[in-house]
């Protein structure tokens, strides 16, 4: 067992009890007072953890604990738990918007993406969103964050959006989930035979989702990325092999090295990188 800032998922926070029985959509609708911060908190040059973690704090205690909200035509629940993709979603309105704009440029109306480590849903809805005509795989390890992002695609009537409760590896096994203390969103895995989680190779969850294309790709496992994105590149065929990539980097001016190697192999040229990710398109 990871010690230190990591802890054992609760039962509350594994199930779906928080989500289900939630009041329709708008019930949280931002209050005046609320819109009035929200608005000044987005034009702050502040944008750090710990103020986006205050802010939302007051603007969450000034209303009733939850806020209905809208992130690139997508609807979105706002718990005010301890997760900073919240608040960033709430408060910083380009919050991923290079990202998602690379993923969606050249994309065809019915592009299929899959979205790795899909969280809240902050890549996976706006591209259900801009392709409605498409379809999104979104696959995470944490049961909680696939009931929310079902709960909120729901919410936009989105039908696009397809959710496997999973840990992408490079073996079909099974693992215990762990969590970090200060962030209900931030979740590893620990491999075990015993395990109450299921671990599957990307290429099974591909396969199992019926994809034969796939335009663009995004992966944030906390680590894990070699193990499960190199096996399926090499492994995939040319018709599978992503378009587009969105990539966490480990470092602000590197990449995971077997990723980087499978990107080289494969014909994937680096376009840039921001904050957190690097943007790979394949050349060909």
């Amino acid at each position: 067992m990871m010690q230190g800032n990591w802890r054992k998922v609760t039962e509350g926070e594994s199930g779906v009890a928080a989500i289900a029985g939630q009041p329709p959509y708008g019930t949280y609708a931002p209050n005046a007072l609320q819109r009035a911060l929200i608005s000044l908190a987005q034009k702050t040059i502040l944008r750090r953890g710990a103020f986006r973690s205050r802010m939302t704090r007051l603007i969450l205690a000034l209303g009733q604990g939850k806020l209905d909200i809208r992130f690139r035509n997508a609807a979105f629940r706002i718990y005010g738990e301890r997760n900073l993709i919240e608040y960033g979603l709430l408060l910083v309105p380009e919050y991923n918007r290079t990202d998602i704009d690379f993923l969606l440029t050249d994309a065809p109306q019915d592009a299929t993406f899959v979205d790795i480590g899909c969280n809240i849903g902050l890549y996976g809805l706006p591209l259900a969103a801009a392709r409605p005509k498409g379809h999104v795989l979104g696959i995470d390890a944490n049961p909680r964050m696939i009931a929310q992002i079902g709960w909120n695609a729901a919410a936009g009537a989105q039908t696009n959006l397809t959710l496997t409760h999973a840990a992408v590896s490079d073996r079909d096994g099974s693992a215990d989930l762990v969590i970090r203390k200060d962030d209900v969103a931030i979740v590893a895995i620990e491999e075990s035979d015993s395990g109450e989680m299921p671990v599957r190779t990307l290429a099974a969850l591909v396969s199992e989702a019926g994809l034969t294309r796939i335009h663009g790709l995004k992966i944030d496992i906390e680590g894990h990325e070699d193990r499960a994105l190199v096996p399926f590149l090499d492994g995939c065929g040319p018709d599978l092999l992503p378009r587009r990539i969105v990539i966490e980097h480990p470092e602000a001016d590197a990449d995971y090295p077997g990723c980087t190697a499978a990107f080289a192999r494969h014909g994937y040229r680096l376009q840039g990188r921001t904050r957190n990710n690097s943007l790979y398109l394949l050349a060909r």
